[in-house]
C-alpha cells in the first residue's frame, strides 16, 4: 500500500516523533478523508516497538485495524465491545476497556501511544485517559485529528456563560495536555491534489428566528430545534428534494430528532432511520445494507457524523441547524471521500449552516502567536464566542448588555479570583489574562477594567 503524496511527510514526522528522547504530547492534524488509518499503520509498521493505538469507538478501531492488516501487519485488539482482550506488540484498544489496566501496559514495556480522534478525550487528570496515562507511564503520546479543537465555556463581565472553540494546544482553566502541533495538512491540499471529492452546494432560504441557545451557548436547545424544523416545513422540503435526486445513489439526511428520522423513513421508499438508541444489531444491518446499496437513504440523528467511512455517499441533506462547527464539518465530511463511482457530492443545506460557517473546503489553520482556525473569506472561527459566528443570520436571545465601567466596585466575575475585588487580583494574573484571552465585544468591559487596573498600579 503506497502512501499518497500528501501522506508522506506527516508519516515521516510521526515516525521521527516516536524516536525523540524527550517528547511532549503532540498532534498531527489530518483532514477528513486524509487516511489517518493508513498513517497509523505506516507508523506502527516502521517503529517496530510496542505501540498502543487508542480509538474512541469500536467502529473506528475496526476501520484502523483493517488498514494495518492490509499492510501485512499483525495486531491484537483490547476492547470489550469487540469481545477481545489481547495485548501484543501492536495493540488497538478503546479507552473504556483499558482505563484500569495502565500498570499492565507499563509492566509490558509500553511507552508509546497514538490517540486517534484525540479531540474527544478530556484533559483533566481524573478522566479515564488521564488515569491511564498516569498509571501506564506512557512517554510518547501522539494525537491525530481533523479538528484539534476543544469546546470551552467562559463567562462575560455580566456573568453570562458563552462557549467558544479553543485549539487543543491553547492554555485553559483545565490545563493543557497537548503541547505542540507537529504537522498540519490543510484541506486545500486535499482539494488541489484530487483527494477530496468535489462538493456542490445548494442553499435554501431558512428562518432561524425561533432558534434559542442553551445555557452555555454551545448549541441550540432541542425545543427550539423542533420548533424551527416545523416552522420551516422541513419534512416537505426533504421529501421533495429526495424525489428530485433520482441520480444520487447514497444519501444521508441529518435531522434534529429521532421522531423526525422515523417519520421520514416511514414516508420514503428505500430508506431507514438510524439513531443512538436503536437496537445494535438492527443498526449494524442497516449500515451494511446502505453500504451494499440495498438501502439508498439514511435519516440520521448524530450517529453517522463522525468516523463513518463510505466513499459512495454522493448527497448529504442537512436539515439540522447547529452552532457546532465541529459537528458541521464532520457531518459534511462524510461526503468528501473519493470514489470512481461518483463525480461529486451534493450538499443540500436547508438549515443555514453553510451561510453561518462557510464551505468546509475553505477551512484552514494558521499559526500567528498561536494556532487559529479560519474559514471562508478569512473569518476567524476559533477563540471567539460560538454565538458570534454568523450572528447576522439569527435573532439571538439574551444579548449581553454592557454596563458603565465602575472600577471602584468591580469584582472578578469568574476564574481563580472569582468574587474578589479587582484590587486584590495580582498584577501578574491580570497581565496573563490580557495576553492569553481572546477579546471580543462580548467581554470588552472586562478587558477595559483590567487595562485600567494595570495603568493604575
Amino acid at each position: 500500500m503506497e502512501l499518497r503524496q500528501n501522506q508522506i511527510e506527516p508519516t515521516k514526522i510521526g515516525i521521527e516523533y516516536f524516536r525523540e528522547t524527550k517528547p511532549v504530547p503532540s498532534i498531527i492534524v489530518a483532514p477528513t478523508a486524509f487516511g489517518k488509518s493508513i498513517l497509523i499503520a505506516k507508523i506502527a509498521e516502521s517503529i517496530k516497538e510496542n505501540l498502543l493505538i487508542l480509538q474512541p469507538s469500536k467502529e473506528l478501531l475496526e476501520q484502523n485495524l483493517t488498514k494495518y492488516i492490509a499492510l501485512g501487519g499483525t495486531a491484537s485488539v483490547y476492547s470489550a465491545s469487540l469481545n477481545s482482550k489481547k495485548i501484543t506488540q501492536v495493540t488497538y484498544a478503546t479507552i473504556g476497556s483499558i482505563k484500569n489496566i495502565g500498570s499492565r501496559f507499563k509492566e509490558l514495556g509500553f511507552t508509546k501511544m497514538i490517540i486517534d480522534e484525540c479531540h474527544f478525550y478530556p484533559r483533566n487528570a481524573d478522566s479515564m485517559i488521564g488515569k491511564f496515562l498516569k498509571e501506564s507511564n506512557i512517554t510518547h503520546c501522539l494525537g491525530l485529528t481533523a479538528t484539534p479543537l476543544k469546546l470551552q465555556t467562559n463567562f462575560d463581565i455580566n456573568g453570562n456563560a458563552f462557549s467558544k472553540l479553543q485549539m487543543l494546544t491553547s492554555h485553559s482553566k483545565k490545563g493543557r495536555f497537548f503541547r505542540e502541533i507537529i504537522s498540519i495538512s490543510q484541506i486545500s491540499e486535499m482539494v488541489e491534489l484530487g483527494f477530496w471529492t468535489k462538493l456542490e452546494y445548494e442553499q435554501y432560504d431558512f428562518d432561524g428566528s425561533k432558534l434559542v441557545y442553551n445555557s452555555t451557548k454551545a448549541d441550540f436547545t432541542e425545543e427550539s430545534l423542533d420548533l424551527t424544523y416545523e416552522s420551516n416545513s422541513m419534512d416537505e422540503k426533504i421529501i421533495k428534494k429526495i424525489n428530485e435526486l433520482s441520480d444520487r445513489k447514497n444519501i444521508i439526511v441529518f435531522v434534529p430528532s429521532v421522531a423526525n428520522a422515523i417519520n421520514l423513513a416511514r414516508n420514503t421508499p428505500n430508506s431507514i432511520a438510524i439513531y443512538g438508541d436503536m437496537n445494535k444489531k438492527e443498526r449494524e444491518i442497516a449500515v451494511k445494507n446502505f453500504k451494499l446499496g440495498i438501502i439508498k437513504i439514511i435519516f440520521n440523528v448524530n450517529v453517522l457524523s463522525i468516523g463513518f467511512d463510505h466513499p459512495e455517499i454522493d448527497a448529504i441533506i442537512c436539515a439540522r441547524p447547529t452552532a457546532s462547527l465541529a459537528w458541521f464539518y464532520q457531518a459534511l465530511g462524510r461526503g468528501t471521500r473519493i470514489s470512481p463511482n461518483k463525480k461529486d457530492c451534493l450538499i443540500v443545506d436547508f438549515s443555514g449552516n453553510v451561510k453561518k460557517f462557510g464551505k468546509i473546503e475553505k477551512l484552514y489553520y494558521k499559526k500567528e502567536n498561536t494556532w487559529k482556525l479560519y474559514g471562508e473569506n478569512n473569518i476567524l472561527l476559533s477563540g471567539i464566542p460560538l454565538h458570534e459566528i454568523g450572528e447576522h443570520i439569527y435573532c439571538h436571545q439574551n444579548r449581553i448588555v454592557h454596563t458603565q465601567l465602575d472600577i471602584k466596585n468591580f469584582v472578578m466575575p469568574f476564574g481563580k479570583y472569582k468574587n474578589e475585588h479587582i484590587s486584590k487580583v495580582p498584577t501578574g494574573y491580570i497581565q496573563w489574562m490580557l495576553k492569553e484571552f481572546t477579546w471580543t465585544k462580548y467581554n470588552k468591559n472586562l478587558k477595559d477594567v483590567l487595562e485600567m487596573k494595570i495603568k493604575n498600579v
